[in-house]
């Protein structure tokens, strides 16, 4: 196993998982546009372009320093719903299932691929499936009940508005203790994974192309980790430049139009 290759397998399930990332964020997006949000068309939301949707800190530079760390990238908040145009309290429970049900669909889709015996290399197959087990983390880590995540989303519009407003102003600590509380407890973390594993072999998933597929992930990561960091940052400063440019255009033409009444 050479360098390139597992660069070529990393590549594959990094690529893989910002897909799966913008299909679980268009499933939100998507059920809270037909629960009566229609702002979120208007947002971009409604797309796969992964900029339209992350929060950079959060969603790239965050995952990307926990892959190089040996951890897995996990997607944080990302689509801004206006709750107040929503139809009911099933439509926002809803609105927070669909993500999770979207990122299901997109891991039974890698499933069913990798059960067809596609003509691709050994190691790409494996790449697919260590990014299976991967998928199967991130789904099982939103669906916790804690604050800030899907599981969480799903039961909070149900709660007293007291209780709503405690875990409101503790969730953006929440996702972080509970990162912290995955890397620092052994007990939590193996059973995270060791469930994922299980659910992963119960379901067919080849064991030798599983570790096959990690190790050359791990082996590869460093590099294309690095390189998404840097990508992340420079995406976001044109970003925020293209932004201003646009911010300070619509100030002038908007000095201009006054200029223009106050003239006899």
């Amino acid at each position: 196993m050479n360098f390139d290759e597992n660069t070529i397998v990393s590549l594959i399930v990094v690529i893989g998982w910002i897909f799966s990332l913008c299909f679980h964020e268009f499933g939100h997006g998507a059920v809270a546009y037909i629960g009566g949000d229609k702002t979120i068309k208007e947002k971009g939301y409604l797309s796969f372009n992964p900029f339209a949707y992350t929060n950079v800190g959060l969603s790239i530079v965050l995952p990307a320093v926990m892959v190089l760390m040996g951890g897995i990238g996990l997607p944080g908040a990302s689509v801004s719903v206006d709750r107040a145009r929503l139809r009911s309290r099933i439509w926002e429970s809803l609105v927070s299932l669909a993500g999770p049900l979207f990122t299901l669909v997109f891991t039974v889709g890698l499933v069913f691929y990798i059960f067809s015996n596609p003509p691709i290399p050994r190691a790409w197959l494996a790449g697919l499936t260590y990014l299976t087990v991967l998928e199967i983390v991130v789904m099982m880590f939103n669906l916790l009940p804690v604050p800030g995540l899907d599981g969480y989303g799903v039961i909070e519009p149900f709660l007293p508005a007291t209780l709503q407003k405690q875990f409101g102003s503790f969730s953006r600590y929440a996702y972080l203790i509970l990162i912290a509380v995955l890397w620092m407890v052994p007990f939590a973390n193996q059973l995270l994974w060791g469930t994922a594993y299980g659910i992963a072999f119960a379901i067919g998933l080849e064991p030798n192309l599983l570790i096959y597929g990690q190790s050359s992930f791990i082996k590869g990561a460093m590099p294309l980790s690095l390189t998404c960091i840097g990508l992340a940052i420079v995406v976001h400063l044109i970003k925020r430049r293209i932004e201003t440019e646009k911010v300070q255009q619509n100030a002038g033409s908007d000095v201009s139009d006054s200029d223009a009444k106050m003239r006899p």
